[in-house]
This record gives C-alpha cells, sequence and structure tokens, in this order.
C-alpha cells in the first residue's frame, strides 16, 4: 500500500512538472528555421549535452525552430512542439531530401503535364504540315497540267501562224501568176485600127 502511494504520488509530480515544462515551451514562430540533417534520427535532450535526459529522437528531415546555441548543441522545437537540445552537427539550413521529394514530385507531375500539352501542339502541328503539304503537291499538279496545257496551246498557235504564212503565200503567189497570166493575155489580144476621119 505504500509502495502504490508513493508511486501515485510520483506520477503527480511528473504531470505537474510536464504540464509546467509544456507551458513555458516557447512558440516556434519566435526563432530561425532550420532542418534534422539526412540522417536516420538524432535525440532530443533536455539540455546541452549528451548526459542530460532523453526526451525522444527527431527523425532525419524533420523541420525545426533554433532558439539558442550552446557549444556543440542547439535549443530547437521539433514539428512536435517539444522543446530540447540536438547535436550541432545535426542541424542544416538546407531543407531535406524528405522535404524535397514532395516538392520535386510536384514539379515532375507539372513538367510531365507539360510535355502532354506539347506532345498535343507537336500532333496539331504535325497534321496541319501534312494538309499543307498535300495542299501543296495538288497546287503543284495543278500547275504541273496548267504548263503542259500552256505548252499544247503555244504549239497549236505556232502550227496556226505557219498554216497562215503558207496559206498567204499561197494565196499570194496565185494572184501573181493569175496577173501574170492576165497581162499577158492583154497584150497579145488584137487592138482596135484607128479610124481615119481627119478631113482633108
Amino acid at each position: 500500500m505504500k509502495n502504490r502511494l508513493i508511486q501515485c504520488f510520483l506520477w503527480v509530480i511528473c504531470c505537474s512538472v510536464g504540464f509546467q515544462l509544456g507551458a513555458q515551451e516557447p512558440n516556434d514562430s519566435e526563432g530561425d528555421i532550420r532542418y534534422i540533417s539526412d540522417e536516420l534520427y538524432t535525440y532530443l535532450h533536455s539540455g546541452p549535452g549528451r548526459n542530460f535526459r532523453i526526451l525522444g529522437s527527431v527523425i532525419a528531415g524533420t523541420r525545426v525552430t533554433v532558439l539558442q546555441e550552446d557549444g556543440d548543441f542547439t535549443e530547437v522545437i521539433d514539428g512536435k512542439q517539444r522543446t530540447g537540445w540536438v547535436e550541432s552537427d545535426f542541424i542544416s539550413t538546407t531543407q531535406s531530401v524528405r522535404e524535397l521529394v514532395p516538392s520535386l514530385q510536384q514539379q515532375v507531375l507539372q513538367a510531365n503535364q507539360t510535355i502532354e500539352q506539347q506532345q498535343g501542339d507537336i500532333d496539331l502541328l504535325q497534321q496541319e504540315l501534312a494538309s499543307i503539304k498535300s495542299q501543296n503537291n495538288r497546287l503543284e499538279s495543278k500547275i504541273t497540267s496548267a504548263e503542259k496545257e500552256n505548252a499544247e496551246l503555244s504549239q497549236t498557235i505556232n502550227e496556226h501562224d505557219q498554216t497562215a504564212q503558207i496559206e498567204w503565200f499561197t494565196r499570194g503567189g496565185i494572184v501573181a501568176v493569175i496577173s501574170l497570166i492576165l497581162g499577158i493575155i492583154i497584150t497579145y489580144l488584137p487592138k482596135k485600127r484607128r479610124r481615119n476621119d481627119n478631113w482633108m
């Protein structure tokens, strides 16, 4: 019975001390933000040294608020709002991999979304390019056909010109021959004698 009373008394004292320590904990917004370096964990001591009571452990990458430094130890407030001392070698000013991974994953996700969007834009551009190439091929075919028709028309016009020239020369030759024949005929026609009606 006496041992049970002693245990209850010690339990009440521990609870009151813990309550007082919790009430005296400073706000984590009062200090600088740091991170526990990427080890497995480090111990949180009640004072600036390894001989002080261990309050618990702090997992690597945990964000902590630095309150003060004393030798090789730094007083911090961890993510569970516990105030204690950890070795200064485990305090880092840069975010740990644990903190960076979600941000990097988000960046990778955004990059993948951007790549997918750009790939869609590339597909649309390739479709437009294929359509333009098809239109270009049709236009080239039309141009080739028009050039062929133009060449045929030019050849036809040249043939008509040659035919017209030959016909003109032929008609001119016929007219010349007829004129020559008429000239010869007229020359050999008998002339009428003049009447001599002069009075003596």
